[in-house]
């Protein structure tokens, strides 16, 4: 019962700096957000595609391009954000009003990214993977040399010195 009249109490104490610092600033980007996706939508969903013409981002959502969704949400996350913290260095007590926020977003931020590098790392683990299979391919079709993956004995790299896989312990 406390927590809710400190509540209270901090949003009446504060409510204009509140409304003008955190309000208008988010009510100010949604707008612009609005008129961001309305300007999509004309262009991409609603856009004068023929078929010699098709639109290349059929199929995605709203048929724009892929990643439009997730980088309005993430950036319109760091605006708020970034309003609150802005506001919490003039309003006191604020900080603990959006703890549980704060930590929320960074949960959402590390995930996001996280899985982002994770995405990167094996679709680069893969094409790497794609570049030596090709590229040892290459060499045997080309050379007639074995290429050295350790099943074998003696044999040569395409820059003709000789290996020796038990050689090297």
């Amino acid at each position: 019962m406390n927590n809710y009249m400190d509540t209270v109490k901090f949003l009446v104490d504060n409510s204009n700096t509140y409304w003008l610092s955190v309000y208008m600033p988010i009510a100010l980007w949604m707008v612009l957000v609005l008129v961001f996706f309305i300007m999509l939508l004309k262009k991409y969903t609603f856009g004068n595609w023929t078929p010699e013409n098709p639109n290349p981002f059929f199929g995605e959502t709203f048929d724009m391009p892929r990643g439009v969704f997730r980088g309005i949400l993430t950036l319109t996350l760091l605006f708020v954000v970034v309003i609150i913290e802005l506001t919490n260095v003039r309003i006191i007590g604020l900080e603990e009003e959006i703890h549980e926020f704060m930590i929320a977003f960074q949960m959402m931020i590390a995930f996001y990214f996280g899985s982002k590098v994770m995405h990167h790392i094996t679709s680069v683990d893969k094409s790497k993977t794609k570049y030596i299979t090709e590229a040892n391919t290459q060499i045997y079709q080309s050379d007639g040399v074995t290429p050295v993956d350790g099943t074998t004995g003696g044999t040569t790299h395409s820059g003709g010195e000789f290996y020796d896989n038990e050689a090297e312990g």
